[in-house]
């Protein structure tokens, strides 16, 4: 059985490409043979409701991996992007996949 990669965007920065970006998101997954489940989207900036989602369902899933079109999409400066990356790592053992877009 595949392991599961989850996707996570934040919709302000798709600037109406979501189905493109989630598309690219898909395709890496599958490059990498993982098995692509659904992706979480941040609809207002800063909320953080979305990624809180994500890692619940990660621990719950026991999976242990993320893509992101951008590492924008964690966070626009570098501290707290490291801290979200940190936070996926030590609640779920998740490994953060990027996409450039």
């Amino acid at each position: 059985m595949e392991a599961l990669i989850y996707g996570y965007l934040r919709d302000d920065l798709a600037e109406g490409r979501l189905g493109e970006l989630e598309d690219a998101m898909c395709d890496l997954a599958r490059a990498a043979g993982l098995c692509f489940a659904v992706t979480f989207h941040e609809s207002e900036p800063g909320d953080g409701t979305a990624f809180a989602e994500l890692t619940a369902e990660l621990k719950r899933a026991e999976a242990h991996h993320v893509v992101v079109p951008s590492l924008e999409h964690l966070a626009g400066q570098t501290i707290p992007r490291d801290l979200l990356i940190a936070k996926l790592a030590q609640e779920a053992a998740a490994q953060v996949w990027t996409v450039q877009c």
